[in-house]
């Protein structure tokens, strides 16, 4: 397997799209996995690739503000992909669900995945890994429908669909449609081996509760008090800071809710919920799903370790690389919240996965929502986690 990777910051699709694939290597070009700002029209870009590239398999998802590759960080209007390279013995294909007002079902989920793996060839087989980018709202029903598809939980990388101020101008496309509601998966047959990582770069603090009323994505109550008010207590508690009467987004991304997503060695990993706004009826609007009895704990987040965390998660991906292989690309998710509190010091993220990849292509986007496999082996869905995958291939 071999990777490329293209950026673009061509003003207008066609001309973003011209560029990136005149400088691509059309041979043994089997998927194309592109991250663009919301500037560029989703709906165009499918086209496009679909007229340019007629026979690879296409994945978009919109990141905010920006992308990270091998060759730095880019902020502004910008369009990237990562270009994958495989053999006869590989097999991508790719399925997009676009829906209204009507909820995320197991058929729709289903129907996606069939459409899929009749492009890739391989109807009734079960993939070694798959990719998948929603808009947000519904992410933990869709890894349950794809888990029940498929009847276990195959490895995946995810993410939600991001813009640049929180006001649903995201979207996703593959090489057939676009939407700015619905999900669109591919599943990957690769010749050589992968390894994925999801992990949070938050640290647990001794504040924690019981969700005793909660609604869809809506925290009402802690411990029977307005959930609200708990958090700016704990906060307070925790800093000696309270917080403003209007939540803002960078500030609250240091301070998410973590719930305990498995352990390892005695030591518990969490998953992540990112506090969006507050409600006048005491509740917190959140990124992630809540449910009656679920208990939380209040995660803090040190800068030193969100800057760290991405390279290490590659890393402890790299660690699983079989002597005979050498990692030859690399995807790597990284929340579109803790990007925005990083601020500058997202350019030593960069530097940080640049020494660890070295030269090795890779691309990373912004998203407000991660989905991965955690070490248990579950598939799960959060906020301000890292979700990568790392390719491998013959020395």
């Amino acid at each position: 397997m071999d990777f490329k990777t293209h950026i673009s910051f061509e003003p207008s699709e066609k001309a973003a799209i011209e560029e990136l694939i005149e400088g691509m290597d059309r041979t043994n070009l089997v998927s194309v996995i592109c991250y663009f700002t919301q500037e560029y029209s989703a709906k165009k870009l499918s086209k496009l690739f679909s007229r340019l590239l007629p026979d690879v398999s296409i994945l978009g998802c919109s990141s905010s503000k920006g992308i990270i590759t091998e060759r730095g960080v880019h902020f502004g209007s910008v369009v990237g992909v990562i270009a994958i390279y495989d053999s006869h013995s590989d097999a991508y294909g790719s399925g997009l669900i676009n829906f209204s007002e009507d909820e995320l079902s197991g058929d729709m989920v289903r129907k996606a995945i069939n459409i899929a793996l009749h492009k890739a060839g391989r109807e009734g087989e079960v993939p070694s890994f798959a990719i998948v980018h929603s808009t947000p709202g519904f992410e933990e029903s869709l890894i349950r429908h794809i888990d029940n598809v498929f009847q276990t939980p195959i490895p995946i990388m995810g993410a939600s669909a991001a813009d640049n101020a929180i006001k649903g101008q995201w979207s996703i496309f593959n090489e057939d449609a676009s939407t700015n509601r619905g999900f669109a998966i591919q599943l990957l047959f690769p010749s050589k081996p992968l390894a994925s990582g999801f992990s949070a770069g938050y640290s647990p603090t001794l504040l924690k509760g019981t969700v005793t009323k909660a609604a869809g994505r809506e925290l009402l109550e802690i411990d029977g008090s307005p959930a609200q008010d708990v958090y700016r207590q704990w906060i307070h508690n925790h800093v000696n800071e309270k917080l403003p009467k209007r939540l803002k987004f960078e500030f609250v991304t240091q301070y998410p809710l973590g719930r305990i997503a498995g352990s390892l060695y005695d030591q518990p990993y969490y998953k992540l919920s990112h506090p969006v706004d507050v409600n006048p009826n005491g509740g917190i609007h959140l990124f992630t799903d809540i449910q009656v009895g679920d208990k939380v704990t209040l995660m803090s987040g040190d800068k030193r370790e969100l800057i760290s965390r991405p390279a290490r998660v590659i890393k402890e991906a790299k660690r699983q690389s079989i002597n005979n292989f050498q990692v030859s690309g690399a995807i790597c998710i990284i929340c579109a919240g803790a990007m925005k509190y990083l601020g500058d010091d997202i350019h030593e993220v960069y530097r940080i996965i640049k020494q660890e990849m070295k030269d090795t292509p890779f691309i990373c986007p912004f998203t407000f929502g991660e989905q991965g496999r955690f070490i248990n082996g579950e598939n799960g869905h959060g906020n301000l986690m890292i979700s990568s995958v790392t390719f491998y291939s013959s020395k």
